[in-house]
């Protein structure tokens, strides 16, 4: 007997119609995940080994090597011997010595809103909403991911480190992000109708200025990792910038370079500068010996040396932007010349005269290997 096709075809039931639907909606999503995932949107490259670290005494003559229209972190940018860039949608690790890319971290679906290099990691915080929402973590030698993890800072962040520390600050708060783990560490909220007009974070820790709407300033430290607070003071009567927290606490109050003890917020000196309202002030430390610091503070053409228990001022030279510290000493910027200093007594050691006019807008130096990155206005290049 020959079948016979039926006149219709069977209609399905309203269960299998359900799942059906449901099928459709799971299909759909993963499609939306999949085209804004994390993974599809960016663009990795990681280096095979760390790049090797050549060291020798700075050349008697020094000249560019390369440079980089990328920007770089405000604190720091070598990391090794690995110089750190950034644009808007990620950051990238170059050859120290030679400027070639080794790895890169790049997001076609977001936007950077800050990073900060640490000792042996780059913390990068990106938006994808109208807020700063993923955080990630790279080795700073090979871009290798370490973590990842999805925050909730305001558009308005600015990222600092110290240490194994991430600090992502705001007017309304702070929170300390630990760089080898994925955690927050500790956050600090100042109470409601008040304010952080500046923060500073170096290895003695956190110093933030506390401004209020009923005229009450205080200036506090707290540690570094465990977020407790160390000191509370009134702070010195003028327009203040802290400008850092290694050894001692660094502020600018007008004209006067102010120090505080790290230990206590007590007063330590003060000197009077020409540097009102000098946007190339920073602060630093160059390493001794034994694991002594001495810590640094550039202003308006001139660095300065600093006694970390007393305050009292070891030296000052001029200087064309904060040095560097290295091994052999403190690599302090002259006009035409990078000069190799003691960091104790400032006593110059050794120079290197530079090829052609040198670096212009230099903002800071900092040591690699056999060579310096001179770190300017326009982004950085390596002298060597």
């Amino acid at each position: 007997m020959s079948g016979v096709l039926p006149r219709r075809l069977a209609r399905p039931s309203w269960p299998a119609l359900a799942w059906l639907g449901v099928l459709v909606v799971v299909l759909v999503a993963g499609v939306v995940l999949a085209v804004n995932s994390d993974a599809t949107n960016t663009d990795v490259r990681i280096a095979a080994a760390p790049p090797s670290e050549p060291r020798s005494p700075l050349a008697d003559q020094l000249g560019p090597q390369w440079s980089s229209d990328d920007t770089v972190d405000d604190q720091r940018a070598v990391a090794g011997s690995t110089v750190i860039t950034a644009t808007d949608r990620g950051v990238r690790g170059l050859d120290a010595h030679s400027g070639e890319e080794r790895w890169h971290y790049l997001r076609s679906n977001a936007t950077m809103c800050d990073f900060t290099v640490l000792d042996d990691v780059v913390v990068a915080i990106f938006r994808t909403t109208g807020r700063c929402n993923e955080a990630v973590a790279l080795e700073s030698d090979t871009g290798v991911r370490r973590w990842y993890r999805n925050v909730g800072f305001s558009d308005r962040l600015s990222l600092l480190g110290s240490g194994t520390a991430a600090l992502a600050a705001t007017p309304d708060g702070i929170a300390v992000i630990d760089a080898v783990g994925n955690s927050i560490r500790w956050r600090y909220n100042p109470p409601q109708g008040c304010e952080l007009s500046s923060i500073g974070v170096g290895s003695s820790g956190v110093v933030v200025l506390e401004r209020c709407e009923t005229g009450t300033t205080w200036l506090a430290e707290f540690e570094l990792y465990s977020g407790d607070q160390q000191w509370r003071v009134p702070p010195p009567p003028g327009d203040i910038t802290v400008l850092g927290a290694d050894g001692i606490v660094s502020l600018l109050v007008g004209q006067q370079l102010t120090t505080l003890s790290a230990r206590t917020g007590e007063t330590l000196s003060t000197l009077t500068t020409d540097a009102a309202s000098d946007e190339s002030a920073a602060a630093g430390f160059a390493g001794q010996p034994g694991g002594r610091t001495v810590p640094l503070v550039y202003l308006s053409g001139r660095v300065y040396a600093v006694d970390p228990t007393t305050g009292r001022q070891l030296w000052s030279v001029p200087a064309t932007g904060l040095p560097a510290g290295g091994d052999a000493g403190l690599v302090v910027p002259e006009p035409g010349a990078f000069v190799m200093r003691n960091p104790l007594t400032g006593e110059e050691l050794s120079r290197s005269l530079l090829s052609g006019d040198g670096p212009q807008g230099l903002l800071r130096l900092e040591s690699f290997g056999s060579g310096v990155l001179a770190v300017t206005e326009d982004g950085p290049t390596a002298y060597g």
